[in-house]
């Protein structure tokens, strides 16, 4: 009796981790197409098969729950006494879109697997209980609850701070150095990293670079992943990267997943340089901010290189600090659930000052440059008892360059 007991465990246990790795792989295609609602996948079960799949829309329209429920009824599909596996805690009010507890309730779902619940004040514990009242029998599968907060790590900084969640990314020498003393700095990371920061920018809302890189690169900021050799594309979504350190659902599906970019970031631009040429790549199209001290701002309209129509912004922030504090705002007001930090030491330097980076991803290389640029230019502290220090760390070595990844705060669950 014992023994059949165990085998049965073990099945539901497989069968549970099945469609809970399937509703988590949809919730991370879709980051970066939702903001500011997280990304959440929906599975809908019936008899060991999968009926129907969602992913949360773009903002404003259906959520994931919502969406596999209607794509099953298109397709003719009777999803009474179905169950349901969501990699985030339904919710159960009026925003946008109706509760998408009404919709699971109405659908005659029998059962809802969830692996952790929103963080969203207005909806934690709320939608559990709505389903649970219902009659809906709810399942909190909690082996689940790290890799689903991996994924919304963004939405509940923007929750709970009104703040963009920061990722601070960069390609380093072995002795930390992003440039040579001339400011040299290509390339320092192979084609396969490179092809990661365009994975990354896909992923993100928003790509934030500083005016001297804006000058010196002429950056697009924008997702190229086409560009790449099939060679390089087909590895990282062949599964075969490993990571070691915490096991992150974000960067697993990073490494290891297709991706496929649906739109281009933001792209933001801190500081107005004295003269600004109009066909810079960054104005291929009207998706682009360019913040300007206020000094920088009257200085650009009275002189000569004026350009009518550039989307800037005054920065009417008082300090260093306090202009971080006006960029993330204004970025936040529209929508911008998760910016990349990607040029400028000095620029880096101020947000980690300001205490707004959130996440480091840095791409160390097998090269001593000997003396050059850090990847941060900041205030800097008196002892190494009070440096910032980074948890959750996770790494991953693809082929001899090394990835590491690590949090401003710990995750917990």
């Amino acid at each position: 009796m014992i023994i059949c007991i165990t085998i049965s465990v073990w099945e539901e246990m497989i069968i549970n981790s099945k469609y809970m790795d399937l509703a988590l792989r949809i919730a991370f295609d879709n980051i970066g197409n939702t903001s500011p609602n997280p990304s959440v996948g929906a599975v809908i079960v019936k008899n060991n098969n999968v009926l129907s799949t969602g992913g949360t829309s773009e903002y404003g329209s259906d959520h994931a729950e919502v969406v596999s429920i209607k794509n099953a009824a298109e397709k003719g599909i009777d999803i009474r006494g179905a169950e349901m596996y969501v990699s985030l805690e339904p919710c159960d009010h009026h925003g946008n879109t109706p509760p998408c507890t009404e919709a699971i309730i109405k659908a005659g779902i029998s059962k809802v697997y969830i692996p952790i619940c929103d963080p969203n004040p207005i909806v934690c514990f709320k939608g559990t209980a709505r389903l649970k009242n219902a009659g809906v029998d709810v399942e909190v599968l909690t082996d689940y609850s790290s890799a689903a907060g991996d994924l919304i790590r963004p939405f509940e900084k923007f929750i709970f701070h009104k703040k963009p969640f920061v990722i601070s990314k960069s390609a380093m020498t072995l002795d930390g150095r992003i440039a040579a003393m001339s400011g040299d700095s290509k390339w320092i990371s192979s084609v396969n990293l490179r092809y990661i920061a365009h994975r990354l920018r896909a992923k993100v809302d928003a790509v934030i670079v500083g005016k001297n890189t804006f000058l010196k690169d002429n950056p697009a900021l924008n997702v190229r992943l086409c560009s790449f050799d099939n060679s390089v594309r087909d590895r990282f979504s062949s599964g075969d990267i490993s990571l070691s350190g915490r096991k992150n659902f974000f960067l697993t599906g990073l490494l290891n997943f297709t991706i496929q970019s649906k739109r281009d970031p933001l792209r933001v631009i801190v500081g107005l340089p004295e003269t600004v040429d109009p066909g810079s790549n960054v104005f291929n199209d009207n998706n682009y901010i360019i913040f300007a001290r206020e000094k920088e701002y009257e200085r650009y309209m009275k002189g000569g290189t004026f350009i009518p129509d550039l989307n800037i912004v005054k920065n009417t922030g008082t300090d260093p600090d306090g202009e971080i504090e006006f960029i993330l705002t204004h970025l936040a007001g529209k929508g911008i659930m998760c910016a990349l930090l990607e040029g400028g030491s000095a620029l880096a330097g101020s947000f980690l000052d300001a205490g707004a980076i959130d996440q480091f991803i840095y791409i160390i290389v097998p090269m001593i440059a000997g003396n050059g640029l850090s990847p941060l230019n900041s205030r800097g502290h008196e002892k190494i008892s009070e440096s910032h220090h980074l948890h959750d760390i996770t790494i991953a070595l693809i082929d001899d360059e090394i990835l590491y990844s690590g949090y401003s705060e710990s995750k917990q669950g």
